[in-house]
């Protein structure tokens, strides 16, 4: 799922990565719903959706490349050992929505559509009722139930900075030391 949105978020997105970061978002999220509906033991059912998204998200991010979500989850995933998928998701909506509180048109306007038709809500709370299906999934943990210090959130900005300006390229706004570090506190 993140590396679908990031890759619709990319500045480096093109139509054809759009298109495959698109379904990706829409069998995720179908998927993710039948389980939210009819319970775990459905997953087995959603698996050849789920290894199709899996794809699709592939050869978008592949292309188009990840951004502040994944270059924020690195820190985290290595010194307190969270894998890959749940350190992005500690990451996620955080990043969204400092995107939102800099710009609010262009891609993300049209992925915040996207997802509320997919969900079934107003645009306004898209976020929140996004977290409702991913947390049956996984629910999600604040920063601090990892371990995270308020000296690990200024550790984690600066090596953003420092390590991760591959990643940092292709976020949606230009992101700075202090804006990483605000959403690590808001997430803490």
């Amino acid at each position: 799922m993140i590396h679908a949105v990031e890759a619709a978020l990319s500045p480096k997105a093109s139509d054809l990565t759009l298109l495959f970061s698109y379904k990706a978002i829409d069998l995720i999220i179908e998927g993710y719903k039948a389980i939210v509906a009819q319970g775990f033991e459905v997953r087995n059912e959603m698996m050849p959706q789920f290894l199709q998204a899996s794809t699709y998200a592939g050869i978008a991010f592949g292309n188009a490349g990840c951004g502040t979500v994944h270059a924020m989850s690195y820190p985290l995933g290595g010194k307190y050992h969270v894998v890959h998928g749940e350190s992005n998701y500690a990451m996620f909506t955080g990043v969204l929505k400092h995107y939102m509180s800099r710009k609010q048109d262009g891609a993300i306007a049209r992925l915040n559509s996207h997802l509320a038709e997919l969900l079934g809500c107003s645009e306004d709370v898209v976020y929140a009722e996004l977290e409702k299906v991913l947390d049956v999934i996984l629910p999600k943990k604040a920063l601090h139930e990892y371990g995270v210090t308020e000296q690990d959130m200024h550790d984690f900005a600066d090596s953003v900075i420092e390590n991760q300006t591959r990643l940092l390229a292709n976020s949606f706004v230009p992101m700075t030391r202090d804006g990483i570090y605000d959403i690590l506190k808001s997430l803490y």
